[in-house]
């Protein structure tokens, strides 16, 4: 019954975070007003607004025009369900579950910003990454030491790569935010967690390159790739999977 509850309960919040992550990039408010439909702008009902449900029972479109409901929205309800389930199970005493929620929870935000945008605001990556530390104080492992390592390791180490491409090209190769998200994971997993990270994101990377050549879309050497989203990803994977979390 509990792992039940904290999946209603991430579904809502998954919902929350698609809600900030589709107006925050158009200057909305995400804090007062109502849903609404993109396409015809009418308000959505209680009905409409069941995490999951709604979205199925409605076939992935809007009840009053019909128009295709973008997928991120049950993608990121089912992610937020993901990982509120995650945090019940590795993070030990309720403060370190909701830290560890909120963490996964900005990952999905990050995740989806950066999958529609390219944008991975400064004004969640640098809290995310002073949470990191932080943290420490409820999630004993990792050690503060490591957790303050991965943060310079992370964000120095791909600001460098940023910075050596952009003198040798003399093009921009990663955006500005990109290192500020692997210094906040670092921050958050640990030093000891990065390689492994690093390693399924640019798996991930191949995997989405893949489906974009069966799409007939190949991508090339200028092709605008969500290297943000696939970080943050590959660090949920870790959540769910690796070792370094574990109160």
């Amino acid at each position: 019954m509990v792992f039940v509850l904290a999946f209603v309960v991430g579904a809502v919040i998954g919902s929350f975070v698609t809600l900030v992550a589709d107006r925050l990039p158009h200057g909305e408010t995400w804090v007062t007003g109502r849903s609404s439909c993109r396409s015809c702008a009418h308000p959505l009902g209680p009905l409409e607004l069941v995490p999951l449900v709604s979205y199925i029972v409605q076939r992935g479109r809007c009840a009053h025009c019909r128009a295709a409901l973008p997928p991120d929205l049950w993608l990121g309800e089912l992610a937020g369900a993901a990982v509120a389930v995650i945090a019940v199970a590795r993070g030990g005493d309720p403060a370190g579950i909701m830290a560890l929620a909120l963490f996964g929870w900005a990952l999905v935000l990050l995740a989806l910003l950066d999958a529609r945008h390219l944008w991975l605001p400064d004004a969640i990556t640098l809290p995310l990454a002073a949470g990191g530390l932080a943290a420490a104080l409820v999630l004993p492992f990792p050690a503060f030491g490591e957790r303050a390592l991965g943060l310079a390791l992370g964000w120095l180490a791909l600001e460098a790569l940023r910075q050596g491409y952009r003198r040798l090209r003399h093009r921009e190769g990663l955006g500005g935010g990109d290192p500020k998200l692997l210094g906040a994971i670092g921050a958050w997993l640990g030093a000891s967690s990065l390689p492994v990270v690093v390693l399924v994101a640019a798996l991930i990377g191949l995997a989405w390159a893949g489906l974009q050549a069966a799409r007939g879309r190949p991508a090339g050497g200028t092709t605008p790739i969500p290297l943000g989203t696939m970080l943050a990803l590959a660090a949920l994977a870790w959540i769910a999977f690796g070792q370094g979390v574990l109160a």
